[in-house]
C-alpha cells in the first residue's frame, strides 16, 4: 500500500528506480504505473524479440509497432516528450548479443520475463554507470542480491542469507530506510574524517609556534589533548543520528573532492588568523616583556617549564579552543543527519571542555590552572605580587618575571 510514497520518497532523493520482474511485460508496465515508477501519461515502448530474431518496439496503449529510428530518439534524449522503455529478458539477452545494451540501459524503466542470471547481469550493467541498490524477496533475487553494491531482502527467506541487509517488513519503505541510514554514515565518516585532519592541523600550528619561540604547552595539556580532548571527541562525532527525511541531494563520497577540501582549508585558514590575532594582541600589551624567556638556559629535561611564557600561555589556550571546536564544526549539517543540537553527546561534551578552559583562563588563580601552568606562577612572586597564598605545590617558574598571569581585562579581551 506505500509503495507508491516510497517510491516518490527514493525518486525525490536523486535515485533512480527501475523494475526487474520475472512477470509479463505488460504486468510490469501497469505495476510501474500504479507504483509510480513511472507517470500515467507515459508512453511506454516495450521491445521484444521477433520471427526474424531482431527486436520490435510497440506502443503498450496504442499496440502499434514504434519506428526504430524514434526509439534512436529516445536513447539519444532527442524527444521532447513523456517516454518510458521497457524490454523483455529475450529482447535483454539479444541486446546484450548486439553489444548495444549499454546504449539502452539507463532508459529502460521496465525488465520483465527477467531469468535470475539475467538479474544479475542487469544489475551488473547498472553498477557499471554508478552506485546500485537491490531488494527483492525471492529466491530468484539471490545473485543480483549479492552483487549489487547494496542488498536488500525484504523477506527472512533465502534472500535475506546472501544480502547484506533484510528487513521483515515487505515495505519499499526499507530501502528508504537503509538510503537515509547508509548517507548519514557516510557524512559521519567524512566528518571524522575531517575532524583528525583539523586536530593535525591544529597540533601542526601549535608545533611551528612552539618550536618558533622555543616554548612548549605544558605536560598535563598535552595528556588532556590527546587523552580526553581528541580521543572522546572523535567518538562523539559519530553520535549524530541520521536525518529524518531523505534528501534530494547526495553526499560527497571523495576525500579529496572539491566540498572537503573547502572545508578543511577553510577552518584551517580561520584557525590561522585567530592564532595569528592572538599573539597581535599579546605583543600589543603593555605588561607584555618580550623576549624575556630563553629556553637555551633551561634543564631541557624539565621541557614542561617551556610553559611558563606568556606566549606558551597563548598559544595554548588558542588551541585548546580550536581542539574543542573542531569538533563543533564538523558537527554542522542537517541534509543527511540530525541538526547539530541533536548531538546532545558532543554539545554537553564541548560545553564542558569549553567551560573548563574559560575557568583556567579568567578564574583567580587556583589548583587548576596551575596545573595547566596558565595563570600562575611561583609560589613567592603569587604572595609577594599578588597576595594569592596557594595551599598546593607548585614547581618555581623558570622565567625572570616568575608567573604568566594576565591581568583581568586581558584575559576577557583573550577569551
Amino acid at each position: 500500500e506505500d509503495t507508491a510514497d516510497a517510491i516518490d520518497r527514493l525518486k525525490g532523493g536523486s535515485t533512480r528506480t527501475v523494475m526487474i520482474t520475472g512477470d509479463t511485460a505488460l504486468t510490469g508496465v501497469f505495476i510501474s504505473k500504479e507504483a509510480r515508477l513511472m507517470s500515467d501519461a507515459a508512453t511506454v515502448y516495450l521491445g521484444d524479440i521477433n520471427k526474424a530474431d531482431g527486436i520490435t518496439w510497440t506502443d503498450v496503449d496504442r499496440e502499434e509497432e514504434v519506428d526504430p529510428a524514434e526509439i534512436e530518439r529516445v536513447i539519444s534524449d532527442g524527444v521532447d516528450y513523456d517516454v518510458e522503455l521497457a524490454m523483455t529478458g529475450k529482447a535483454f539477452n539479444r541486446l546484450i548479443d548486439l553489444g548495444d545494451i549499454r546504449r539502452y540501459i539507463l532508459y529502460t524503466r521496465v525488465f520483465a520475463r527477467m531469468l535470475p542470471t539475467d538479474k544479475l547481469v542487469c544489475i551488473q550493467l547498472h553498477m557499471e554507470r554508478g552506485i546500485t541498490g537491490m531488494c527483492g524477496d525471492g529466491g530468484n533475487d539471490t545473485a543480483a542480491l549479492r552483487a549489487a553494491h547494496v542488498g536488500m531482502a525484504l523477506s527472512d527467506a533465502e534472500a535475506s542469507i546472501v544480502s547484506p541487509f533484510s528487513s521483515s517488513d515487505r515495505s519499499i519503505n526499507s530501502c528508504v530506510q537503509l538510503l537515509i541510514q547508509g548517507r548519514s554514515a557516510l557524512a559521519t565518516s567524512l566528518a571524522g574524517y575531517l575532524y583528525l585532519i583539523l586536530y593535525g592541523q591544529t597540533m601542526t600550528f601549535l608545533k611551528i609556534w612552539s618550536f618558533y619561540y622555543s616554548l612548549s604547552a605544558s605536560s598535563n595539556i598535552w595528556i588532556w589533548v590527546d587523552a580526553f580532548i581528541n580521543t572522546i571527541m572523535s567518538i562523539c562525532v559519530a553520535y549524530s543520528g541520521p536525518a529524518k527525511k531523505l534528501s534530494k541531494y547526495r553526499p560527497t563520497a571523495q576525500i579529496l573532492g572539491p566540498q572537503m577540501m573547502t572545508s578543511a582549508l577553510g577552518t584551517v585558514f580561520i584557525n590561522f588568523a585567530f592564532l595569528a590575532g592572538a599573539f597581535g594582541w599579546l605583543y600589543r600589551q603593555q605588561w607584555f616583556r618580550c623576549n624575556e624567556f630563553d629556553a637555551s638556559a633551561m634543564d631541557i629535561s624539565k621541557w614542561w617549564l617551556l610553559a611558563d611564557s606568556y606566549e606558551a600561555e597563548v598559544i595554548s589556550i588558542v588551541c585548546l579552543f580550536q581542539f574543542v571546536n573542531n569538533a563543533m564544526v564538523v558537527n554542522f549539517g542537517y541534509l543527511f543527519r540530525r541538526r547539530w543540537y541533536r548531538n546532545y553527546a558532543l554539545i554537553f561534551l564541548w560545553a564542558v571542555y569549553v567551560s573548563i578552559i574559560s575557568i583556567v583562563l579568567l578564574a583567580r588563580t587556583n589548583w587548576l590552572n596551575c596545573r595547566f601552568r596558565i595563570n600562575c606562577g611561583s609560589k613567592s612572586i603569587l604572595a609577594d605580587s599578588f597576595d594569592i597564598h596557594p595551599s598546593f605545590d607548585i614547581e618555581d617558574y623558570s622565567t625572570p618575571l616568575g608567573h604568566n598571569i594576565i591581568p583581568n581585562d586581558g584575559r576577557y579581551e583573550l577569551w
